[in-house]
């Protein structure tokens, strides 16, 4: 999600600072391990490929 820094020309270079230096905040990584192979795609994704490639010729 992005986060909206408003500025006007009454804001100071040392308020504009101390809102960037707020943005820097960096989020933790997310991990994704534990979604790995959830997804039961019901086909094999070569097979999928090669199929949908031979429908072009």
């Amino acid at each position: 999600m992005a986060k909206k820094i408003e500025v006007d020309k009454s804001t100071s270079r040392s308020q504009l600072d101390e809102a960037l230096i707020k943005l820097d905040k960096k989020k933790t990584p997310l991990n994704l391990d534990k979604y790995f192979g959830k997804i039961k795609f019901g086909t094999d994704g070569l097979d999928y490929q090669l199929k949908v490639r031979d429908e072009w010729r």
